[in-house]
C-alpha cells in the first residue's frame, strides 16, 4: 500500500487533476461512455495529472449503481488506452465511491478493486448529520471492501453536511488503515490548512477550492482537484506549473484568469455551465441531470477572451 501511494502522490503532486464531467444521453440519466474518450484525450492532451471520476461535478451521487458501474468502467478504459500515453505511463484514477448508504459504497469500491484503478474516495454520507462514530463505520466497510487500494476522504462540507476537520481526520486515520488521502473542497483556506498541518508526511492533500488554488497550494497542498478544469484546464495547469517552478508572478497571473473566469459561470447552473463549454468546445456532453437546468447562452467565447489576454 505505502508504494500505491508513494506513487500516486508523486504523479499527482504539483499539478490538476480534473473532476471529469459525466457526458450523458438525452433522457439526462444514462451514460453516454463513447464520448469519454473524447474527453479524456482532450483532458490528456492539455496536460492534467489525473481523472476524479463520479464526483460532484461528475453528478456521481445522482446516478443509479449501474449507471455509476458504466461509467468508471468507460473512464478508466479510455485512461488506459488513450494514445497520448505511448512511453509516458499511464493517466492516474481516482474513483468516486461515496453514497448516503454504505451497501451503495461497498459495491462501488468492490468494483473499482476489480478495475484495478490507482485509488478510492468517498465524500462523507450527506443530509443528514453524522458524528464521527458513523463515519468510521462508514470508511471501514469501505476499505474492507477494497483492501488493496487507497482510500482518499472527500471533504465537501458546503454540501454534504458531514465535512472532515482536522482533528476527525485525524481519528479517521487511526481506525481505518487505508486512508491514504483527502480531497478537500472547502472555501475557508485557513480550514484548508489546518487539514495539510495535520496530515501525515506521506498523506495525499488534494485541494478543491478554484478561487483560492494558488493559496492552498502555497500552504503545502499537494495538488488541485477542479470540476471547472474538466472544460477549461488550461489556466489550471498553467497555475501548477508555474507553482512547481517557483514561478509566483506567473501563478498570480493565472490565478487572477481563473477567478475572471469563474465570474462567467452562471448562477446555480455550474454543472449544466461545464457541460455547455465542453459542447462548445466540440465536445457534446449532453444535459445535467434532471432537474438541474442548462444555461441557455454561451459561456466559452467570454472565458477564451480572458484567456487570450497576457
Amino acid at each position: 500500500m505505502e508504494s500505491k501511494v508513494s506513487i500516486l502522490k508523486s504523479k499527482l503532486m504539483h499539478g490538476v487533476t480534473p473532476a471529469l464531467a459525466t457526458p450523458l444521453e438525452s433522457d439526462g440519466y444514462t451514460v453516454n461512455t463513447a464520448v469519454i474518450p473524447q474527453l479524456v484525450e482532450f483532458l490528456i492532451e492539455a496536460g492534467v495529472s489525473g481523472l476524479f471520476v463520479g464526483g460532484t461535478t461528475g453528478e456521481g451521487i445522482l446516478l443509479d449503481v449501474p449507471q455509476r458501474k458504466r461509467l468508471h468502467e468507460a473512464a478508466t478504459k479510455a485512461a488506459n488506452d488513450s494514445h497520448a500515453f505511448a512511453g509516458t505511463g499511464r493517466l492516474p484514477v481516482i474513483l468516486h465511491i461515496g453514497g448516503n448508504r454504505i451497501d451503495t459504497a461497498v459495491t462501488l469500491a468492490k468494483h473499482a478493486a476489480e478495475l484495478k484503478v490507482d485509488a478510492i474516495a468517498a465524500v462523507t454520507p450527506y443530509y443528514y448529520g453524522v458524528p464521527v462514530e458513523g463515519l468510521i463505520s462508514y470508511y471501514r466497510a469501505i476499505a474492507a471492501a477494497a483492501p488493496d487500494l487507497p482510500l482518499l476522504l472527500y471533504d465537501i462540507p458546503h454540501m454534504a453536511i458531514n465535512g472532515i476537520t482536522a482533528v476527525s481526520m485525524q481519528t479517521l486515520i487511526q481506525e481505518v488503515p487505508t486512508i491514504s488521502g483527502i480531497k478537500t473542497s472547502r472555501r475557508n483556506v485557513d480550514s484548508v490548512r489546518q487539514i495539510i498541518d495535520a496530515a501525515p508526511e506521506s498523506f495525499i492533500v488534494l485541494a478543491g477550492a478554484e478561487s483560492a488554488a494558488l493559496g492552498t497550494l502555497a500552504l503545502g497542498a499537494d495538488g488541485l482537484i477542479s470540476g471547472l478544469s474538466t472544460a477549461v484546464p488550461e489556466p489550471f495547469v498553467a497555475l501548477t506549473k508555474a507553482v512547481a517552478e517557483g514561478n509566483l508572478a506567473a501563478a498570480r497571473r493565472h490565478q487572477q484568469k481563473i477567478n475572471q473566469i469563474l465570474a462567467c459561470l452562471p448562477a446555480g447552473k455550474r454543472i449544466g455551465a461545464i457541460k455547455v463549454i465542453l459542447a462548445e468546445r466540440g465536445i457534446e456532453m449532453g444535459t445535467a441531470v434532471p432537474p438541474r437546468p442548462m444555461p441557455n447562452a454561451g459561456i466559452w467565447p467570454a472565458m477564451q477572451a480572458i484567456l487570450k489576454k497576457q
